[in-house]
């Protein structure tokens, strides 16, 4: 499955448009009289303003990127997760990415992510949404110098609904009468929590899925890191099994250097 990574409202209107909808009774409407005009929302930290690209949904990345993958396994979270404390697995991989692509920048490391997790308050109900936590976390310090514990509390704790911005994200979509259109993922370097998205639960035939991930196109120059779940049974506890797919979209140039990072880690 694929993902766009540009937002249009108006490509989302016109697929809205299409879907027959058994709406209530409209209400009468009410005065707005002595009414405050609301506040308008601040732009969101976690996308940016594009030219507008009509239906093409093809966005003109500023350098050629390019995408590998490599699994974690239980030896590596283990060993990972000794060094950072009682964080979750997720925060701690983010926070080891955070850091190792921080680190390969040269002086242009990324200060502020976003991090991508799924509303713990949906209902699964299958309805067409957004499910999915939106949320910028800023380093008011030099991240590839930082402490790995101190990378991975940051990104724990910056979890107050407050921090949602997909608010401020449907509302600048939609200023301009819609002709506006943004980019999210690789805004800014983006971390996308792939956990619970039941990627093992189709079930054909009696068989599951072997192997199940997503991928994200037209991702911006600051890229995008996919964390998948892999399917583990009753011998999770084999320190060499596989127990997390990692999928990075980076700039061309940055790849080669962060692989030779992550083999200095012993990831590779």
């Amino acid at each position: 499955m694929h993902f766009q990574s540009l937002i249009s409202s108006t490509n989302w209107g016109q697929h809205m448009a299409k879907v027959n909808v058994n709406s209530s009774p409209a209400l009468a409407p009410r005065s707005l009289t002595n009414t405050a005009k609301p506040e308008a929302p601040s732009e969101p930290l976690s996308a940016k303003q594009v030219n507008h690209v009509g239906d093409l949904w093809v966005l003109a990345n500023n350098c050629k990127m390019e995408t590998f993958s490599f699994n974690l396994t239980t030896k590596h979270l283990s060993n990972l997760q000794a060094k950072i404390g009682s964080v979750s697995a997720f925060d701690s991989i983010c926070a080891l990415l955070w850091r190792a692509i921080a680190k390969v920048r040269e002086g242009f490391e990324p200060q502020i992510i976003t991090v991508c997790r799924k509303d713990p308050c949906h209902d699964d109900s299958n309805v067409l949404g957004n499910n999915q936590i939106i949320r910028s976390i800023k380093a008011s310090f030099l991240v590839g110098e930082s402490d790995l514990n101190k990378l991975a509390t940051l990104i724990a704790n910056d979890q107050d609904q407050v921090c949602d911005e997909r608010n401020k994200i449907e509302a600048a979509v939609e200023k301009d009468n819609g002709c506006t259109d943004y980019i999210m993922y690789g805004s800014n370097l983006t971390f996308v929590n792939l956990e619970n998205a039941g990627l093992y639960e189709l079930e054909l035939n009696g068989e599951k899925p072997k192997l199940a991930y997503y991928s994200i196109q037209c991702v911006g120059d600051e890229g995008a890191v996919l964390i998948f779940p892999l399917p583990h049974g009753s011998a999770a506890e084999n320190e060499g099994e596989p127990r997390y797919l990692v999928n990075l979209t980076l700039p061309e140039g940055q790849v080669f250097k962060l692989k030779a990072e992550l083999k200095r880690a012993a990831l590779l």
